[in-house]
């Protein structure tokens, strides 16, 4: 289903409608034939949908009515932002396969079962990326360090593209968390190698990292990085 924004005509559009997608990048917005990508049902997709599956049981089977009241309120409180940036109420079950989906993420053994009292979480004064094919090392420079008691780095990236790619978002691809309260900098190239095999020299990756805090499962702003592999 495509989303769009009335101006005195149409300000966007994003979303897909009868095989056209509606997007926009750096140049501005654009539109193109809707393409079915082949399901590799690697791994992680598969244990992506296992967990969403689980996570929906234990919120119709497992939860109490009145534990399901409450994410239904805490969802309420606590909207979504948009694809155009506007905030968008979330349901009970959306809001807690959402936060328990992160939380699992970072290897913690369950999730919530009633909803966090709040969503803090502490920001990145800021984060650069530096990448080597010859020794395998995707280094993660950050502010402030260390991180918090209970905090970690959660971080997506992309497989190598050509040095000329500029737009990496549709790309990117969770690629694990760092160890919790970690001193900068942290060493993510045992993850992306794991991920995407070894890296090549000359080729761009993007990356994008965030600080996640594991006892409510928010998620901090992202700072993104493109970066040319080193030899």
């Amino acid at each position: 289903m495509a989303k769009v924004k009335f101006g005195g005509m149409v300000a966007d559009a994003r979303g897909k409608l009868d095989g056209v997608v509606y997007s926009k990048n750096q140049y501005g917005a654009y539109v193109r034939n809707k393409v079915s990508p082949v399901q590799p049902q690697t791994a992680r997709q598969t244990l992506v949908r296992e967990r969403l599956a689980t996570l929906s049981k234990n919120y119709a089977t497992v939860l109490t009515d009145a534990q399901r009241a409450a994410w239904s309120a805490f969802a309420k409180i606590n909207p979504s932002v948009d694809i155009f940036g506007q905030p968008q109420a979330m349901t009970g079950i959306g809001a807690y396969c959402r936060l328990g989906a992160i939380i699992l993420n970072t290897g913690a053994a369950a999730p919530l079962a009633t909803p966090p009292a709040d969503l803090q979480v502490s920001g990145l004064i800021g984060c650069t990326v530096a990448a080597a094919a010859g020794a395998g090392t995707l280094g993660i420079v950050f502010g402030v360090s260390p991180l918090a008691a209970g905090e970690e780095l959660y971080i997506y990236a992309t497989q190598g593209f050509s040095a000329g790619r500029q737009f990496f978002k549709p790309a990117l691809r969770f690629i694990g968390c760092s160890p919790g309260a970690q001193v900068t900098p942290y060493a993510a190239g045992p993850q992306y190698v794991a991920k995407f095999g070894a890296m090549i020299a000359g080729t761009a990756i993007g990356v994008l990292v965030m600080v996640v805090n594991v006892a409510n499962g928010a998620l901090s702003p992202g700072i993104f990085n493109r970066v040319v592999v080193a030899a």
